[in-house]
């Protein structure tokens, strides 16, 4: 439980900082400096600057001038705080685990201590595992809020905000794959190869390996102890079923598709922000995800925009920008095992 409060805790200051990311990058401003209100211009005192809090007691208002603060604020601190708690749900039960990779990582560095006479076991330090699981997770829900907000706002992805995301998730993806190549290629990997089928088993959603890893190790379901051999034998197949190969795919085939869709409507449909927006996202989910999401990314829209005209709020022609939906459709994607 203590793990859920503080991600959301964690979220709600990270939103407070976000907020101040996207209305300087609007500006071309420095994100050094303390915050002031737009209005009066007078500076923010530390205890008015309490993610939520400050906003309540406030009743919405500046200290100085008594003029009204934009929701934007709280509700991006809200919309941060949430998808914070929704990344430690994701990843403490086992959710977001496709290639169970962090076990991997683990299970490789600890077959090298294994080769100069040290044999720890997985089981103890699972959690601490995790918990880099959990920050990699954040980073990338603040990446995609701060995206969603500014995309909201102004119409418009900021080639920033994509190019750090993509960065920070590819190094990731490189890391993990280096860790589970590690682990499959040592001669002492055996031992740590069938821990991480009794943690995948005791962790993962009904105590079963997904269908893609039972198929990677060349078992059927249920038969995962049987063949450790399999494994380092055809370590190879590693390029298509890693985060990083299965990313790189999802994420070149997405922004071939967009990029076309951009090229042959002139970008009347969507603009280029939106094709480095699902390379990102496909790096980030892989293959399987990356369709889910598209498609729910698709429907949301058109959901959306139909109700938007059946109210009057928008018309035929009218602009909605796509990014919005594009994540949505990539978080709910993180539900489907």
């Amino acid at each position: 439980m203590e793990i859920y409060i503080l991600s959301l805790a964690l979220g709600l200051v990270v939103g407070s900082f976000l907020n101040v990311v996207v209305l300087r990058t609007a500006k071309n401003k420095s994100l050094g400096g303390r915050s002031i209100c737009p209005k009066c211009k007078k500076p923010i005192y530390w205890y008015d600057n309490i993610p939520l809090l400050s906003y309540l007691l406030l009743r919405g208002k500046c200290r100085h001038c008594g003029r009204k603060i934009s929701v934007q604020y709280p509700l991006v601190e809200m919309l941060t705080g949430l998808t914070f708690l929704l990344a430690a749900y994701l990843v403490m039960s086992g959710l977001v685990n496709d290639w169970i990779g962090h076990y991997f990582v683990l299970a490789g560095a600890m077959a090298l201590l294994a080769k100069i006479g040290i044999a720890p076991s997985l089981l103890g330090p699972d959690q601490n595992l995790k918990f880099l699981e959990l920050i990699f997770m954040f980073f990338v829900f603040s990446t995609l809020v701060a995206i969603l907000v500014y995309d909201l706002k102004y119409m418009l992805i900021p080639d920033s905000f994509t190019l750090a995301g993509v960065v920070f998730v590819l190094i990731y993806n490189v890391l993990a794959d280096a860790g589970l190549l590690l682990g499959a290629l040592s001669r002492n990997s055996q031992f740590f190869i069938l821990e991480v089928a009794g943690l995948g088993k005791k962790y993962l959603p009904g105590g079963h390996l997904p269908i893609n890893i039972s198929a990677f190790f060349g078992l059927e379901p249920g038969n995962f102890y049987a063949s450790i051999v399999h494994f380092q034998q055809h370590w190879p197949a590693l390029i298509l079923g890693s985060r990083t190969g299965s990313g790189l795919v999802a994420g070149l085939a997405a922004a071939g598709i967009f990029f076309l869709i951009v090229y042959l409507s002139q970008e009347t449909w969507m603009g280029m922000g939106d094709v480095k927006l699902v390379f990102l996202l496909g790096l980030f989910l892989g293959i399987f995800k990356t369709a889910v999401a598209l498609f729910l990314a698709f429907e949301i829209g058109a959901v959306v925009g139909i109700l938007l005209i059946i109210s009057g709020r928008a018309k035929m022609k009218t602009a909605l920008p796509f990014g919005p939906f594009l994540i949505i459709g990539a978080v709910l994607s993180l539900l489907v095992i």
